[in-house]
């Protein structure tokens, strides 16, 4: 990270507390003109962050701002701003010649955050959690199978556990609260497919979305603070869900997916339900059934019982 992006996240620990802060007082602070603290709040801005200025007083976030702490929990690291998460721990991986299984970063924006099939994940600053963790596979990557329904299912307990009513997970890497997308996961596979390979996975949940930035997303959607109807505490949220990820890992390592099923069974948005899978120009209808032992998809279409992977479908409502 540059001089300016150090100097733009000094600025944001400096308003944090949510009172006036005037740019005089910034620029001795950080070591720059007034001038220039008007071009980093343009900056910290375009992060997603509600910065509003007012004669006389100076520059203020619209509300105070729990920040993660950088060193938050052993082997879990928190960064400011990064490309994605996932990249950044698969930067680490090349970069080292092994990290501790279970380590983790989180960070508190993401610029090119993105979900499966290379989809943006809106990541403004300070409003959500995007975490990455890797998990080394001893026995390829053809152990990761299920993977996600695993890690889908630890999320949805430790949110359940938070206080989420109606929560519910939806093949093969989303979970939902009333209906609404409340986190997603992206696992990332290197290496190779009976030998040593590496898991990074990637988890994004909305914890409180900023109002004026909530028109670029396009699917229906939720935060915890709306399901909740209070405000969660971060620092708290990130070190149960990493503790829980480890845990879980732990199982699968050990397991397999077989004692994730009756667990994911407990959520599942899809079972006996109609469901369009898509694979290409291609629709299929049928009724989803359950989870297959190594993470595919059981659809009854036409009386035959089919099975598809998570990385050839996309699910619609059957009526759309």
């Amino acid at each position: 990270m540059g001089k300016r992006n150090d100097r733009i996240i000094r600025v944001i620990e400096l308003l944090a507390d949510g009172k006036f802060h005037s740019g005089e007082v910034i620029g001795k602070e950080i070591g720059v003109t007034r001038t220039a603290i008007s071009e980093y709040i343009k900056d910290i801005q375009k992060l997603g962050l509600d910065v509003f200025r007012v004669t006389g007083k100076g520059y203020r976030l619209h509300a105070p701002l729990q920040l993660i702490e950088t060193n938050i929990a052993q082997d879990l690291v928190c960064e400011r701003v990064v490309t994605s998460t996932n990249d950044l721990l698969r930067e680490r991986l090349r970069d080292k010649t092994e990290l501790p299984a279970g380590y983790a970063i989180v960070a508190e924006a993401q610029t090119a955050g993105r979900g499966r099939r290379g989809k943006h994940w809106f990541s403004p600053f300070g409003s959500n959690l995007y975490i990455s963790l890797y998990w080394p596979l001893e026995r390829g990557m053809t152990a990761a199978m299920g993977l996600s329904v695993a890690i889908g299912t630890v999320i949805a307990e430790v949110l359940r556990a938070y206080g989420v009513a109606n929560i519910a997970v939806k093949w093969p890497n989303d979970v939902l609260a009333s209906g609404r997308k409340l986190a997603g996961v992206l696992i990332e596979l290197e290496g190779n497919a009976v030998e040593s390979a590496h898991a990074v996975i990637g988890v994004g949940i909305n914890i409180e979305m900023p109002k004026h930035m909530q028109a670029p997303i396009e699917q229906p959607w939720t935060d915890l603070s709306a399901e909740l109807e209070q405000r969660v505490d971060r620092n708290a949220l990130v070190q149960d869900l990493v503790a829980a990820f480890r845990a879980g890992l732990a199982v699968f390592e050990r397991e397999g997916l077989a004692p994730f099923l009756p667990r994911w069974q407990q959520f599942d948005q899809l079972m006996g339900h109609d469901v369009t899978i898509l694979m290409g120009d291609r629709k299929i209808r049928g009724t989803a059934v359950s989870i297959a032992n190594d993470g595919g998809l059981n659809v009854e279409v036409e009386g035959v019982v089919q099975k598809y992977h998570a990385g050839e479908v996309s699910l619609r409502d059957a009526n759309v």
